[in-house]
């Protein structure tokens, strides 16, 4: 077996690899991207209780697209999740701050996610046109 053939297995059982690397960077994007619409959407709702000093209906989703109803009578007690099923008491502007910081933290995944897929695209793309030059030599 030649050198070149040799050259030419490895780097096709190298693209496996990489193209499931470019799979796992586009979910993880994906998933990203789904996480802020949920932060968005809580933005919208504290921002919107913020504007509000008396007690506000507001639709709460209980589970399985079902929602109810409900009366919020004290609009500055608001329970955050901080990991493991755990929540803490906070006020409207500090739950608003949190979620701030974890969109600015999203945004920095976001980047270096979107860096790391296209870096390992370009890197595809060389494998590609490698084998390309090689299969035409033969």
């Amino acid at each position: 077996m030649s050198d070149s053939d040799v050259e030419l297995r490895r780097l096709v059982n190298a693209l496996p690899q990489y193209e499931e690397q470019i799979r796992y960077w586009e979910s993880q994007l994906d998933a990203i991207s789904n996480v802020k619409a949920d932060i968005f959407q809580a933005q919208d709702t504290i921002n919107g209780m913020i504007k509000s000093e008396k007690s506000n209906e507001m639709l709460v989703p209980v589970g399985h697209n079902t929602s109810i109803f409900a009366t919020i009578n004290d609009m500055d007690r608001v329970l955050v999740g901080i990991g493991s099923r755990v929540y803490m008491e906070t006020t409207r502007e500090d739950s608003l701050r949190r979620l701030n910081k974890r969109l600015d933290d999203l945004n920095t995944a976001t980047q270096t996610y979107q860096n790391n897929l296209v870096k390992t695209q370009q890197e595809y793309t060389s494998i590609r046109k490698q084998i390309d030059s090689l299969q035409g030599v033969q």
